[in-house]
């Protein structure tokens, strides 16, 4: 017997086997109509055939063979290749988080791609149909061609799923690079702070001496959000409310907050679609200048 005629008649037997315990469960006993549920399922997918021919009908029918597809193997490599490089493109440009769009951008240009052909005239110069099916080849080499492509297959979708994890932390890393490289050992706080203004995260602290349990509210520490409007976001303790501050008061509060006279760490943290953050740090000395940039390094 087909086996897709077998599960047809086993889903429809089960609609009617529930209809029948929908019945059942209106006039006896639940435990009883779960049971005559079962022998109901089992005796109407077993004698449906002598049923449907006493009562004339010939229903479900076995589903008619389908003719064999072939999978556009070129369009699937050549779109997942735009894919990737157009979310690397939005993730520099614009957001880091921009590249998750890149499988929903794959499907789209994979299933749009023959509108698209249509569109721009010179896509159809790339071959990416499937090609005609061949005649009939030996056993021994069609089984070398098949795992030959389940391989393929297997390979390339494990570089699609790791490249949704390590295109992002590879970005993520090299934004935080070029940021760390663009400190200078002997800047000043307000060139640093005029300086670097692309990161998610910005922690700042000192070594001047205080007791965090007498005095919580005045820690010497202090987190900043930079927008793109050029403004400073913290939270105030004393008030408990986010206050809006520019590039001259964030630079006031950092002084009030952290203190003269003694070292500052500036700790810059990126994060990305994968739990890993990036991270690096500034350190000043007592004289308000970098004496060191540390290493950027990712952790969890």
């Amino acid at each position: 017997m087909n086996f897709g005629l077998i599960l047809r008649r086993l889903g429809l037997t089960l609609v009617l086997a529930f209809l029948l315990f929908g019945l059942m469960v209106c006039v006896i006993d639940q435990q009883v109509a779960t049971i005559l549920f079962l022998l109901s399922w089992v005796v109407l997918f077993f004698g449906w055939p002598d049923l449907s021919r006493k009562l004339g009908f010939d229903f479900p029918k076995a589903p008619a063979p389908r003719k064999p597809r072939q999978t556009a193997w070129a369009r699937i490599l050549i779109t997942g290749v735009l894919a990737f490089v157009v979310g690397c493109a939005l993730s520099v440009l614009a957001d880091p988080s921009f590249f998750g769009l890149s499988i929903f951008l794959w499907l789209g240009l994979y299933y749009g791609w023959p509108l698209l052909s249509r569109r721009l005239t010179f896509l159809n110069s790339l071959d990416l149909k499937p090609r005609p099916l061949a005649p009939r080849r030996p056993l021994w080499l069609r089984l070398v061609r098949g795992t030959a492509a389940w391989v393929g297959g297997i390979t390339l979708t494990l570089i699609a799923f790791c490249s949704l994890s390590l295109a992002p932390l590879f970005l993520c890393h090299w934004r935080a690079q070029r940021v760390h490289d663009s400190v200078r050992i002997g800047m000043t706080v307000p060139e640093v702070l005029h300086t670097v203004k692309d990161c998610d995260i910005f922690n700042a602290s000192s070594d001047f001496p205080h007791d965090d349990n007498a005095d919580s509210d005045n820690i010497p520490a202090i987190s900043l959000r930079w927008s793109q409007n050029g403004t400073y976001h913290t939270y105030d303790l004393a008030t408990h409310r986010t206050l809006d501050l520019s590039e001259s008061e964030a630079l006031d509060r950092l002084h009030d907050r952290l203190h003269d006279g003694y070292r500052w760490s500036f700790h810059y943290t990126y994060i990305n679609m994968t739990p890993q953050h990036v991270s690096f740090s500034v350190v000043f000395g007592p004289d308000g200048r970098v004496t060191e940039v540390r290493p950027v390094y990712g952790w969890d």
